[in-house]
């Protein structure tokens, strides 16, 4: 495949449209590991850049300043642990996906939805009341692509288990994390 943006931008509408599709054709490019964690690192960048130009707009020109670094390593973790979730999980399973595939699936789903972000930014100057609208447009929109990545990452056959699966996890993930949280001394009331 071409790196270019007339390739680039066929492989986003393909995943919009055919997302199973898009998720074989991105396995069976045989991306290096090098260039697959390279692509990790980018998307970690560009949601940060795109998340502070949101801010900007949101608030009236207060950027975050020193928050950017911190942003960075928060958008690391969580997509980092997407990606160990949505493996580890799925092998759980049964699933029969891999590592390396599995990161590579998660940054360009992530890239896409920074597609969609960009279009919740321009909402949100040209015409603000349907920044929600949009905001839950594109949550569903991950949701689907997500579940159909998943789907083709371990080769499962139930879109419905595998977006039951999802919601499953995200809430077996934030009970820990809370759990963590509480007795690391975080709460309601802030840290102790």
């Amino acid at each position: 495949m071409q790196l270019n943006v007339a390739a680039v931008s066929a492989l986003v509408r393909l995943t919009l449209t055919r997302p199973r599709e898009a998720a074989a054709r991105l396995i069976a490019l045989g991306v290096p590991d090098d260039a697959r964690w390279l692509g990790f690192v980018i998307v970690v960048v560009l949601s940060v850049l795109l998340g502070q130009a949101s801010v900007l707009l949101m608030e009236d020109g207060e950027a975050m300043g020193g928050g950017l670094l911190f942003m960075a390593m928060f958008q690391t973790s969580v997509l980092l642990g997407m990606v160990v979730a949505v493996q580890g999980v799925g092998r759980a399973l049964g699933g029969k996906g891999n590592f390396p595939d599995t990161l590579l699936l998660l940054a360009w789903l992530q890239f896409v939805m920074l597609v969609v972000q960009f279009v919740q930014i321009v909402a949100l100057v040209v015409i603000p009341p349907m920044f929600g609208v949009i905001t839950l447009l594109a949550l569903a929109v991950f949701m689907w692509l997500l579940t159909n990545f998943v789907l083709v990452l371990h080769g499962f056959t139930s879109a419905m288990k595998v977006f039951v699966g999802i919601i499953f996890s995200f809430f077996g993930v934030v009970m820990v994390l809370a759990f963590l949280l509480t007795l690391l001394g975080f709460g309601p009331g802030g840290a102790v």
